[in-house]
């Protein structure tokens, strides 16, 4: 039995479709939209630190839980700051952070349009990214490296500045130990933490 015109028109239809497109297309019509057991934990993870983060804010006498992470979201701002007046030209005079959850950059020339949002903006990206970083052991250990020296920075810039070097030296310390503990693992709910912290702070201030 002859083929029909519909059924040619098919066959070379088919046959001037490239290869790799048609594996492509089998590709995505086959593979399932499934969730692995490092993401399950990740996920877990982050419900426990949206509930956790939320209540430890609102409540009195406890929310000074917090305050360590909260003075490291503000220095990582005020680098956003800094790093942005650098880029456009300015110099950083100094970085500032306030014991009451306060922070300043002292900067010299730059474009304000760019310098003033560049704090809330930066940060926003920089937390983007790091939950992105924060399913995968050797994206956290890149994003750790990354924070490093970004905090790193902000410390050469804070000028007799004892809390800032304090807040600092804290947040490069726990990004180390977390490399030993339990063969980095540790760092991946690290760089969550720091990111959901970072978003509510944001979100207040």
């Amino acid at each position: 039995m002859a083929p029909t015109p519909a059924a040619q028109a098919l066959h070379h239809a088919r046959r001037a479709i490239p290869p790799f497109a048609l594996l492509t297309t089998r590709a995505l019509t086959t593979r399932a939209l499934t969730v692995n057991d490092t993401q399950k934990v990740t996920l877990g993870v982050i419900g426990a630190y949206v509930v956790a983060i939320a209540l430890l804010w609102n409540i009195p006498y406890v929310r000074g839980i917090l305050w360590p992470f909260k003075m490291l979201v503000i220095a990582f701002h005020e680098f956003g700051h800094a790093l942005a007046a650098c880029c456009t030209g300015g110099r950083v005079k100094s970085i500032s952070l306030d014991p009451n959850e306060g922070g300043v950059t002292h900067m010299l020339g730059g474009k304000q349009a760019i310098t003033l949002p560049a704090g809330y903006l930066g940060s926003s990206l920089v937390g983007a990214l790091l939950i992105f970083c924060g399913f995968n052991v050797v994206a956290s250990k890149v994003a750790s490296i990354v924070l490093g020296v970004c905090f790193l920075v902000t410390l050469w810039w804070a000028r007799k500045d004892w809390l800032t070097y304090l807040t600092i030296g804290l947040a490069v310390g726990l990004l180390v130990a977390c490399w030993f503990i339990a063969h980095a693992q540790a760092l991946r709910f690290v760089v969550v933490c720091i990111t959901f912290t970072r978003s509510l702070c944001e979100s207040n201030y």
